[in-house]
Parts: structure tokens; sequence; C-alpha cells
């Protein structure tokens, strides 16, 4: 899938937080009996549809607006002016809406219940993109453990022990009084402290007793047996356990002083039978969606950990071909400099100095992902100059690089470093060093819509002209340059129609983030 195509893709599926509330919202009124639906204050469905378009268009609009500024903008940037956007459009709007909707003056009144769907769904997807960019930045560690999914459960039971406790405080005598109002009376709650804590331990035992089926479902029948005894083993053994846990566990409920001498305990079957046939659908139930639930998150992390083990592979792989390149560039140049004292010649001293500058920049800008275009130029003008001292009196180079190399500079193209040098270091070594004859380099680059167009051609000695063979360095290139762009670039190196080697490389190049 092409970058663009991904990426409308992701906008497309930003939206389906707002659609699911705005049809769950539509659509909920028309699955009522036909008789309450004719009381429905928002039927028939057309008009409905019509009407509840006022309202979630504009959200739809501002989920789209929130996906594609996060995903054109530079990391950590504009995180502030996104935040506002989604508060603007999730809170204050809706806000808006609900107050104007309490006059009972519109057609079509956003309500809490709505408001609350809408925005908890929508700040969910941003949740959960925040978490898998974070996974593809390695393991959890410290904090950011808290993205985990124990953490998250922990933390919704957390929430759902809070509620109870303050629902049965706020209407006493609890479980006695049936149905018991979603309604919380701070006041009564920080009159009797003593009664909201009697209530929080014991449903805290509840949320225990939830977790601790939901961790020995992941870490033990998913992790141990589904993974190593297969999926009919991994079913089997779970609905054994279900089958004996499920009595005992109710049992284990049924004596907490809340569940004593109340019609309706706090267990699924609401009677105190412990073994009730609907305290084992409860937990089949919470085993059926438990277990998908996990599965994807088991899946996501471990292709999470297989995409780092993957990058980590091809950044081995690509400093082991840098590795590869540096060597073969120092050993000719040194065995120019042997040459050149051989002769005693005075050369000697400055091919020494410009040696000194290439080897600096091989060993700090060399290591960089990135380094500017305008750098990378100058490397090549440095080894041409030291490449002449040896060969002058028979090579001739023509360079035809940009003299304003400054506009380059602001903001400044980046490009991966030691690129250029080896189709440079090809045309000395196939076609300069191998013949006594005069010899001729041209040197061409060219950029256009942040592209990098490099040309390198140089004459081709005789007794070559029927080979193609330019040995280790071009491939090793060409590999580099399918683990840093995969297909976004070209390169082709051959004999052309004047007899000389025509080497040529287009590649993009990034700017420098600010």
């Amino acid at each position: 899938m092409k970058f663009a195509d991904r990426i409308k893709t992701d906008h497309l599926l930003a939206l389906l937080p707002v659609l699911l509330a705005w049809l769950w919202v539509l659509l909920s009124p028309q699955m009522l009996p036909a008789d309450v639906a004719a009381y429905s204050p928002i039927a028939p469905f057309w008009t409905s549809l019509w009407l509840s378009a006022l309202l979630y268009l504009p959200l739809l609009l501002a989920q789209w607006g929130i996906s594609v500024w996060g995903q054109t903008a530079q990391a950590g940037q504009q995180s502030a002016r996104l935040g506002l956007l989604w508060l603007a459009a999730f809170a204050f709007y809706p806000a808006c809406w609900w107050y104007w909707g309490q006059s009972d003056t519109m057609a079509y009144q956003f309500g809490s219940t709505d408001w609350l769907l809408v925005s908890g769904l929508s700040l969910l997807y941003w949740c959960q993109l925040a978490w898998q960019r974070r996974q593809r930045s390695g393991p959890l560690t410290g904090w950011s453990r808290l993205w985990s999914l124990d953490a998250v459960l922990l933390l919704l039971l957390a929430l759902w022990t809070l509620a109870w406790a303050c629902l049965l405080t706020s209407h006493p005598p609890g479980f006695a009084q049936q149905p018991i109002p979603v309604h919380v009376n701070w006041s009564r709650i920080a009159a009797e402290p003593g009664l909201w804590l009697w209530y929080l331990w014991q449903f805290a035992v509840l949320a225990a007793a939830m977790f601790g089926c939901y961790w020995l479902t992941r870490y033990y029948l998913i992790r141990q047996v589904l993974a190593q005894r297969g999926l009919l083993t991994f079913v089997l053994l779970s609905l054994v356990l279900i089958l004996l846990s499920y009595a005992p566990l109710s049992w284990l409920l049924l004596q907490l002083p809340m569940n004593q001498g109340v019609a309706v305990p706090a267990v699924p079957g609401g009677s105190q039978n412990p073994f009730d046939w609907y305290n084992f659908n409860f937990m089949l139930l919470q085993w059926l969606l438990s277990t998908p639930i996990i599965l994807a998150f088991e899946r996501q992390q471990q292709d999470s950990a297989l995409a780092q083990l993957r990058h980590q592979q091809v950044r081995t792989e690509l400093q082991l071909l840098q590795q590869q390149i540096n060597p073969h560039f120092l050993f000719n140049t040194l065995n120019n400099l042997y040459a050149l004292c051989l002769l005693k010649s005075d050369a000697a001293p400055q091919l020494v100095l410009k040696l000194a500058d290439l080897l600096r920049y091989v060993v700090y800008q060399g290591q960089q992902e990135r380094v500017p275009l305008h750098a990378e130029l100058d490397y090549l003008q440095h080894y041409l100059d030291l490449q002449q001292l040896r060969v002058s009196n028979k090579t001739t180079v023509t360079v035809e690089f940009p003299a304003e190399t400054g506009s380059w500079q602001l903001p400044p193209l980046l490009l991966p470093p030691l690129l250029l040098i080896m189709l440079l270091e090809n045309a000395y070594k196939h076609g300069v060093d191998t013949s006594a004859a005069a010899s001729q380099i041209w040197l061409s680059a060219t950029v256009s819509q942040k592209r990098l167009v490099f040309i390198c051609r140089n004459t081709w000695p005789a007794q070559t002209a029927n080979t193609t063979d330019t040995g280790m360095g071009l491939d090793n290139l060409r590999r580099r340059l399918q683990l840093l762009y995969g297909t976004d670039f070209m390169l082709k190196s051959g004999p052309d129609a004047a007899g000389y080697w025509h080497a040529e490389l287009q590649l993009p190049l990034w700017p420098e983030s600010p």
C-alpha cells in the first residue's frame, strides 16, 4: 500500500468513533417496540437523520482535521493546538447544544448521554493511537507501563468499584432496594465515609475475582496452553476450569457482608445458590468476550516486537554495509600515500591533510543517519582534490555542482551519508586506475522538488568495454538504498552510446526537522 493511500485510510478510520456514536443514537430508538417508538422524540427515522446531521457533521469534520494535521505535523509539534481543537469540538460544542436544548425549543437536542458517548469514543481512539506509537518506540518500561492492557483493565475495575461504592452509599439500604437509582448523593457519602469504605472493599473483592479470571486466561490459558498445546486443548481446558471454579467463586462472593440477608445479592445469578446456571453463563460470557480482546493485544504486541527486531536488523545491516565501504576508500588512499612517499613527492604532506579531513568526515558525519547535502558534496570535492594529486597528469575532472550551494542550507536538505562517494570511487577504480591513457570524469548534481539527481560519467578503457563488472561496492550501494528507501529511488549504471560509463542515482531528500 502506498504512503498516500495509507494516510487516506487512516483518516477514514479516524471517523469510526463519531460514526458509531451517531448511528447508535440514530438507530437505538428504532429498536424499541412499536408502541414505545411511536412516542420517540426523534422518529421518524429520516427526519431524525437530517436533524442529527446538524450535530454530528461538525464532529466528523473535527475528527478528520485532527487526523490530517496530526499525521502531517512533525513529531511533538502542534500537540497543544490539536488538544484545543478536540476540546472545542467534543467538549465546548456539544455543551452549547446541550445548554440550548434545555429550553425545549430545539428540534433536536444533544443529550448528555450522547455527549459522553461520542466524546468518550473519540478520546479512546486517540489514546489507542498514542499507545500504538508508544509501542513502536520500544518495550514498555517505567511509567510507560501505564499503557499496558493490565494497567488499563485495573483502572477500569477501580472506576467500576468506586462507582458502585458511591451508588450504594447514596441509596440505603444497598441491594435491599431494587432497582438502584443511578444517582450519586455526594453529601451522604461525605457524611458516612465508613459506609463508603465498607462497600468499597467488598466491590474490590469482586473486581479482584474478575481480574484473576482475566490473568489466568491471558498468562496461562493463552500464552501457555493455546501457544503450546493448540486450540482444542485451550477450549477444553478453559471450559473445565470454568465449570470447576464458578461455584466456589460464587460461594465466596456470597459470603460478603453486603450479600447477607438480601433478596438479590451481588452475584451474576442474583440468588443465594452458588450453582446457579447464570453464574456459569457470566463466567463463560466473560471468557468469550475477553479472549478475543486479549488475543488482539497479544498479536499487536508480537507484531510490534517483530517490527522492532526487523528495524534493528536493518540498522545492523546498514552499519555492516557502511563499514565495508569505508575501508575500501581508506586502503585506496593509503596506497596513494605510499606511492607518493616512495617518490618523495612534495604533495605527500598535502595528501595527509586531505586524508585527515576526509577521515574526520567519515568518523563523525558518516555515523549519522542523515547529513546535509552540501556537506556530502563538499566531501566529494575534497575526495576529488585528493585523487587529483595522484592522477592529475592524465585525468580531467568536470564538476557541475550548483554554485549557490548555500540555497540548499535553508532549510538543509538531508540524505544518508557516504552514498554518492561509491559512484565516484568506481569511476577512479574502473575508469582511471585501469588505464594509462588519458581519462575524463564528469560529475553533476541537481535538485528538483526535493529530489536529488546525481550523475557520474567516466571514460571506459577498451580492455574492459565488454564487461559490466563493477565490483562489490555497487552491490553494497544498491542494498543500502533498498534498506533506506525501499523502492523510492533509481540507480542505473552501464556504458552509454558515446562510450562513457554512465552511473545515475535519483533519491528523495528530507528537510531537516526544526
